[in-house]
């Protein structure tokens, strides 16, 4: 439910204009407005579509735009009249499934009231089902409800409630045509009923600082020194740490006092010895000395109706540091008690963040506490879970853990015996009804402490000091952009924690100047951090044009002493290992070009090395688009994730691949023929283990998502070699929305959605670090992931320690900023080296060997005049310019640029072996007795000068083993790629094809006259010319488009594309009007059409136009 999200402020109107003459007509509208208002509210409700009312709202819906009055509409269109059956409402919010509408309260309303049903189009259309949820109990729900049914009127009860959630839900069917009409929607006021304003802090007499920002309801309020505060809102309560002689005092005004009231609290030492508590009412006070573990139920004097008041709540130390949990504020009115909503101002988003203390033992405390609340449910707004509920998720959890430690031998006896006795007291209240709300929470806060206790005994948890970044996220939200220095947000730094699981002090190692900081990496011998950062103190004012600004490398020694800078120059270097040869491995935009789709500029990064003292920067990979999060796999390979799209669909094929240190023997590992999970990033190899641990994640996001294990000896697509870690989480973009970015092709039956996916739409893992095949470092949000183009939360991250069974610790949080990447900062067993066997002398090229081409998945015609013959040898050229289609190379929706190096022969046993060129993309084409293809490689591969490589055939099944000991291109030396026609490198249709047009076709197909109305002149025309835009439209070609299987996706299939497939080839094979073209060319026109029919073979505008005149060029400017 997490398609359209966007935020409604309605606190008044705000205008600016400059103009005096527009000024005051404005404002005596915005008056008029204000006045509407009261007069409302003194009637006692209030419309939640009137621009006036004093409330905030958010909505979320998975189609089109919402409606104010309005029935919803699709994008950007004007919604129709609000009618449910017969009538027509003039008030009202035009919503629509699946979605919710969430409206804060603030405890200010006594019920709400509408007339529901779904949008009249005409009849039996839409299936709606309506809820209505307060404080996270669903209040309300009818349906399903058609466009035929009539509104049904529905009041729920509101009194004391923090928020309102509107629900459409899909009634079974689908969302087509679910247009749910609020009509009427509005709140019903008590006119006796007092109004809180927002709370004002102050430490001492000194005014407090704001609260930090908010991550899934918590922040912090906290200066340089002194007191700090704790707030859990969707708790409502907030904790006071003061030490012995400090004060922190919330006061908070009260309007519309007409009726006597009384204040009460619930006031509990949760942590240290005593503070003396007080709450203030309308100048009369009651305080008192709590001890250390007291709880106490604070209530002030009655005070008499007088228009206004000051609810003034206290905290003084009295000793050492001491937290005091203020909980359950409220106040009764006529016998009846009402919750008074806590309003902590939050300070405005600034960048970099403020810098929050290190928080004092009662704040860590809190911190986790509140973790477990928001993990089981404890008061949320979604998905609510009683006390017992809780409980007993955790002891399901729990017990598969202990499970695990006996097969594992891990010793935890004493803990299990208090684990039982907790077990056997928790059943023991189940079966009361006299337990209380106070027993509950006790004993479920004694449960978590003991299961904490019991994770951080695993011989694993013994993890030493963690090393991690803290990062705000880039200012756009993709997979290209989170990386880029233009793009980058500044705040954070290289943290140490010393004492993980007990203590969340930590230290910051360095000293450099504010900026952004990205994945870092230790030492093998434990002495020194590598990451990458950014210089910035504020975020790019335009990052499309800010240049500027780039990641470099740098390393930091492991005791902070020593920062040393590792590269320079104008390339964002990120993402570092250290490899185990000494050498560097890092992704850069040293490789040059762009990506192909939508608008950029989006630098390809791809893989390079470097001496371990950043000298001698080396690109290793020659893929014409991005890579990321390289790894070092156990035996010594390189694994990490490659956008693989050649002429296939963007969002997908952002996979895994591995390679040798050196870049040689790059090979697919999992999923590049695989849609759902969209893509997987983050790879680490399990220790001691051929398994490894990565993120599902999002291509319309930064990476975040579902932590999954990786066994490719079960399979290398498809969900088969997956383990689901997280599996709360949903793969996002496929499985669930991220906003408005739905990719769901490969998820033929929507999963179930988790209850944790409910609770918390769009929660996410990343960065995990593997301890074993179960348990593992991560961080984890519960806020949301946000999608292109929006920015995601400076601090949504924490640091936990989580395993398979669904038990997840909290290790670390930062109330202002994220923490990502964590890592033990202690030695590993280094990883055996690969020695490289590149071939001296072997600068500019190096051999391929294929086993046999037979040897391929779908299967390749052996006989006749389709067996194979030949290998085509096409150059894939990268993206010089940074728009997709800007400018277009031919027909092909963001294609690549291709040339033809030639063909080289292959075998009567499938076999072939050649030389080609180093350092550049290239693909095969597998051709028939006449030179036509009949499979075409819908991806690339590359040698590093000197290499010999080799493959198994075209497209292999991965899990057999093939072998052809005698193949017979072996027994001969490499073949030299012979040349394609003319025009073909660089490729030119005017030069390929126009000649061959010119020759046979032009004297009926030119001028006004010309037959069929077909004109085969080279002509320009448009971006092309008129025989191009003639004749390519008959030649089917590979491109991106949706859905995916529009284009034979993901498995490339024989005869698909070019000349085999083509209408155009029918005709000139046919004999078209007696026309007999000679060998040469033939093999012209069928280039041109297993080229996939491209016209041009730059990207260079003004070399555009000199090809489009029939020029020879150069070449392109980037291979």
């Amino acid at each position: 439910m997490t398609m359209r999200a966007q935020k409604v402020l309605i606190p008044g109107l705000h205008f600016g204009f400059s103009v005096f003459h527009v000024v005051l007509p404005v404002l005596l509208l915005f008056l008029l407005l204000v006045a509407s208002a009261e007069r409302l509210r003194a009637e006692g409700e209030i419309c939640l579509s009137d621009q006036a009312a004093n409330f905030s709202m958010t909505h979320q819906q998975q189609w089109g735009d919402f409606g104010v009055d309005k029935a919803a509409a699709a994008t950007g269109g004007l919604g129709s009249p609000m009618q449910i059956g017969e009538t027509i409402f003039k008030k009202g919010l035009g919503h629509h499934a699946n979605g919710e509408i969430v409206v804060d309260l603030d405890g200010q309303y006594t019920s709400f009231r509408a007339l529901v049903g779904v949008q009249w189009q005409g009849g039996s259309r839409g299936s709606v089902v309506f809820q209505i949820s307060v404080d996270g109990r669903i209040a309300f729900e009818c349906g399903p409800m058609s466009d035929s049914d009539p509104p049904k009127e529905v009041e729920v009860s509101l009194a004391g409630a923090r928020q309102l959630r509107l629900i459409a839900k899909d009634g079974g069917d689908g969302i087509g045509c679910d247009m749910a009409n609020w009509a009427e929607a509005r709140l019903v006021v008590d006119g006796r009923m007092p109004f809180f304003g927002a709370v004002s802090t102050s430490f001492a007499d000194d005014p407090a600082p704001p609260a930090s920002t908010a991550a899934c309801g918590f922040s912090m309020i906290a200066g340089e020194s002194g007191p700090q505060v704790a707030i859990m809102d969707t708790s409502r309560m907030f904790t006071v740490s003061v030490c012995r002689d400090e004060e922190a005092r919330f006061l908070i005004p009260v309007k519309n006092v007409t009726e006597p009231i009384r204040v009460s609290a619930d006031v509990t030492v949760v942590h240290g010895e005593q503070a003396e508590v007080e709450i203030s009412v309308g100048g009369k006070s009651v305080s008192r000395t709590i001890q250390g573990g007291e709880s106490a139920v604070l209530e002030s004097e009655p005070v008499e109706g007088g228009g206004e008041a000051e609810i003034v709540l206290t905290t003084r130390g009295a000793g050492g540091e001491t937290g005091v949990r203020w909980g359950r504020l409220r106040y009764s009115l006529d016998d009846q008690s009402y919750a008074i909503p806590l309003r902590f101002p939050q300070e405005k988003e600034q960048y970099p963040p403020r810098i929050l203390p290190e928080p004092r033992p009662s704040i860590e405390q809190e911190l986790i506490e509140w973790d477990w609340r928001m993990q089981d449910g404890i008061g949320t707004p979604r998905e609510s879970r009683t006390w017992n509920e809780a409980i007993q998720t955790a002891f399901e959890r729990g017990d598969e853990l202990i499970k695990d430690y006996a097969t594992s031998a891990i010793a935890v006896d004493d803990l299990t015996r208090k684990w039982e006795e907790l077990r056997t007291e928790w059943q023991k209240s189940a079966a009361s009804e006299s337990t209380g709300e106070s027993r509950w929470e006790d004993l479920w806060r004694r449960v978590h402490l003991l299961r904490r206790e019991i994770v951080f005994r695993n011989p694993l948890a013994d993890f030493g000091p963690l090393v991690f970044v803290k990062r705000v996220p880039s200012a756009f939200s993709h997979q290209l952009t989170q990386y880029y220095g233009r793009i980058s947000r500044p705040g954070g730094g290289v943290f140490v924690l010393d004492a993980p699981g007990k203590s969340m002090q930590c230290r910051q190692l360095g000293d450099l100047p504010c900026g952004s900081y990205l994945h870092l990496d230790v030492s093998w011998d434990g002495q020194r951090v590598l990451f990458g950062f950014c210089a910035a103190d504020s975020p790019a004012a335009d990052w499309r044009t800010d240049d500027q600004r780039f990641y470099r490398l740098y390393e930091v020694s492991a005791d902070g002493s020593e920062t040393r800078q590792l590269t320079d120059g104008p390339y964002d270097d990120f993402s570092p290992r250290y490899l185990p040869d000494g050498k560097l491995l890092f992704l850069s935009t040293r490789r040059g070009g762009f990506h192909r789709c939508g608008r950029g500029p989006c630098p390809v990064y791809t893989m390079a090395t470097a001496n371990g003292d950043g000298s001698d920067p080396r690109v290793i990979s020659f893929h014409e688009t991005h890579e990321w999060d390289p790894a070092v796999l156990n035996d010594g390979r390189i694994i990490y994730t490659r956008w693989d799209y050649v002429d296939r669909h963007a969002v997908h094929y952002q996979q895994l691949w591995t390679a040798r240190p050196d870049g040689t023997n790059v090979a697919a590992y999992y999923g590049n023929n695989t849609f759902n999970p969209v893509g997987v990033w983050e790879a680490r190899p399990v220790p001691s283990s051929n398994l490894v641990m990565a993120t599902a994640a999002a291509h319309h996001a930064m990476t975040a998502g579902s932590i999954i294990l990786l066994d490719v000896t079960r399979g290398i697509d498809g969900l088969e070699p997956i383990t689901r870690l997280t599996p709360d989480a949903l793969f996002p973009e496929s499985e669930f929305r991220v906003q408005r970015w739905y990719a769901p092709v490969g998820v033929p039956t929507p999963p179930e959605v988790p209850a944790e996916e409910l609770r918390w739409p769009g929660h996410c893992y990343r960065s995990p670090y593997p301890l074993s095949k179960d348990y593992f470092l991560a961080a984890y949000s519960f806020d949301p992931l946000f999608g292109e183009p929006f920015a995601n939360p400076a601090n949504m991250f924490g640091i936990y320690l989580v395993d398979r069974f669904g038990n997840k610790e909290l290790i670390y949080r930062d109330a202002s900023i994220g923490s990502l990447w964590p890592m033990p900062l202690r030695a590993r067993e280094p990883i055996p080296a690969i020695p490289s066997d590149l071939a001296h002398g072997g600068a500019g090229e190096g051999t391929f060997f294929l086993q046999n081409v037979y040897d391929s998945w779908p299967d390749l015609p052996k006989d006749g005049k389709d067996a194979i013959t030949h290998l085509r040898i096409l150059q894939v050229l990268p993206k010089t310019t940074p728009h997709a289609n800007t400018p277009k190379v031919g027909l092909a929706n963001a294609s690549p640029g291709k040339q033809v190096l030639g063909t080289v022969p292959v075998e009567s046993d499938g076999s072939a072996y050649f030389r080609a060129p180093a350092g550049i993309p290239f693909s095969f084409q597998a051709l028939d007795e006449r030179g036509m293809a009949v499979q075409t490689m819908r991806s690339l591969t590359y040698l590093q000068p000197g290499e010999h490589t080799s493959c198994v055939g075209c497209h292999e099944k991965r899990t057999s083993v093939a072998f052809n000991a005698s193949a017979l291109a072996k027994d001969r030396p490499p073949s030299t790629i012979a040349p394609g026609p003319d025009g073909s490198r660089p490729l030119s249709f005017p030069i390929l094809v126009q000649p061959v047009l010119d020759k046979h076709c032009v004297e009926c197909h030119t001028g006004p006259e010309a037959e069929g109305g077909i004109v085969l002149t080279g002509a320009p025309e448009g971006a092309f010319s008129a025989s191009y835009n003639a004749l390519a439209p008959m030649v089917p070609y590979s491109e991106w488009k949706s859905p995916p299987a529009a284009n034979f996706e993901p498995m490339s299939r024989p005869n698909l594309f070019g000349a085999r497939a083509s209408k155009l080839m029918t005709l000139i094979l046919e004999g078209h009007e007696d026309v007999t073209l000679d060998e040469q060319e033939m093999e012209r026109l069928v280039t041109w059409m297993d080229t996939n029919a491209l016209f041009y073979g730059t990207f260079d505008p003004e070399d555009q136009k000199r090809q489009q005149r029939g020029e020879r060029i150069a070449g392109p400017a980037l291979e």
